[in-house]
């Protein structure tokens, strides 16, 4: 099974679980861990290493975090390996691809790579652009 965990400082975990879950209804897959915030009362080393207690060995896990060398970013880089991927620097396109990837097949360096690359795309300096191509982008 393929399981989401968005973590970040303070309350952009759970904001982008809130916005993913109004775009593909799909929040029941998502974990998310907000970190440094009042009403947790646990440690946040505590709630990872909880979280991935719960978590099959063979669960593939795919874990956005909001910086890299981050102290969030940190608490999982302990549990990476082939079938745990952390990616720093979760936004909406990048968490909507992981999201709505094929669970058909396991995500590989590759694949994670090339996901990550195509989002990359989508951070854009607008004005920049002439008129009629900002206007020509969809929205959704």
């Amino acid at each position: 099974m393929r399981r989401f965990v968005f973590a970040s400082h303070h309350y952009m975990a759970h904001g982008l679980k809130d916005t993913v879950d109004f775009l593909t209804n799909q929040a029941k897959k998502i974990y998310d861990i907000n970190a440094y915030v009042e009403e947790e009362k646990k440690d946040i080393d505590v709630v990872v290493k909880e979280l991935f207690a719960s978590f099959d060995p063979d669960d593939e896990v795919i874990v956005l975090t909001d910086l890299m060398g981050g102290s969030v970013y940190q608490k999982f880089f302990p549990y990476m390996n082939d079938h745990v991927h952390v990616i720093c620097g979760m936004n909406l396109p990048l968490a909507m691809s992981f999201l709505l990837a094929s669970e058909d097949q396991t995500l590989t360096q590759e694949s994670v790579d090339a996901i990550i690359e195509e989002c990359k795309k989508q951070i854009v300096y607008v004005n920049s652009l002439s008129a009629a191509s900002a206007m020509d982008c969809d929205d959704e």
